[in-house]
């Protein structure tokens, strides 16, 4: 590799090229920060992580180091709601995605998300509203129209601010029902491009068909963002299956419980296993 200034580095694929010259280890692109610190904990220093700061930026830095015929690195990332990291895939880039739409719809449908209910939630409202599977249920059917809009705004290029609009506030706490028509109104208002609030509500309901529904290569379902699930686990947490404040069971703790709770999971799991033989293998070892 030729020498030059830090600036002809600034590229994360050129810096990872760098130093794969003094660090033989494989490489595992990710999103972020926190993707490194679950991957890290779940595998151990055998690995570098580096991360891009988006998926996109990870997507084109593992694209540019595959055109480069590098082969000592993976990718991994979110696959989200639209058909990106399938195009990717087609190139023969390696990539392995997290199972479901990301990594918190992954560690949620493996199991987390019951514990999640068990420790936060009340033993007696629990029993009350039918045990931790009911409860589950019932959240994931309130999950669906969000996977359903998520889908619709890819397709038709809304430019919908999903994360401008607080799902919680759209909530019954009490009885746990979604008030998809105030949703909609709400989401309607985040973009210039929004096709009105009925049309939204269609969507929502299925009323409009998707071109293309949103699904797990993997076979996970259903399939939703980590991230809605967990504000209707909060907005739940707050009085339909406990007896908690808002402030102690935001979205964003319970994020951070089902990161810390899930290393253990992507270890062990068939992802996880399946990670592990990928990273053998580029080590060299059988």
């Amino acid at each position: 590799m030729k020498g030059g200034s830090l600036r002809d580095y600034d590229r994360l694929a050129d810096r990872i090229r760098l130093h794969r010259q003094v660090d033989k280890r494989p490489v595992i692109i990710v999103e972020g920060p926190s993707d490194e610190r679950i991957l890290g904990r779940a595998f151990g220093e055998s690995v570098n992580y580096f991360s891009a700061g988006t998926r996109n930026s990870a997507l084109e830095e593992s694209r540019a180091l595959h055109e480069w015929k590098q082969d000592f690195f993976t990718c991994v990332v979110d696959r989200d709601f639209d058909d990106t990291v399938a195009e990717y895939e087609a190139r023969q880039i390696p990539i392995h995605a997290y199972g479901n739409a990301d990594l918190e719809a992954m560690l949620t449908i493996s199991g987390a998300a019951a514990a999640l209910i068990a420790e936060f939630g009340s033993a007696g409202k629990i029993e009350a509203k039918g045990g931790v599977a009911h409860i589950l249920e019932k959240l994931h059917h309130l999950v669906e129209p969000v996977t359903l809009l998520r889908r619709a705004n890819v397709e038709n290029s809304w430019g919908l601010a999903f994360d401008a609009v607080d799902l919680r506030s759209k909530v019954d706490k009490k009885n746990l029902e979604f008030k998809v028509q105030g949703y909609c109104a709400a989401l309607n208002e985040t973009s210039d491009n929004a096709p009105g609030q009925k049309v939204l509500v269609q969507y929502a309901t299925g009323e409009t068909p998707l071109k293309k529904s949103p699904s797990c290569p993997r076979g996970t379902t259903p399939y939703f963002r980590g991230r809605d699930f967990l504000a209707f686990l909060s907005a739940s947490l707050c009085g339909y299956c406990g007896t908690k404040r808002a402030q102690s069971v935001e979205p964003d703790i319970l994020e951070g419980s089902l990161r810390l709770g899930g290393s253990d999971h992507l270890r062990t799991s068939s992802w996880g296993q399946e990670l592990k033989a990928h990273i053998e293998a580029l080590s060299g070892r059988k």
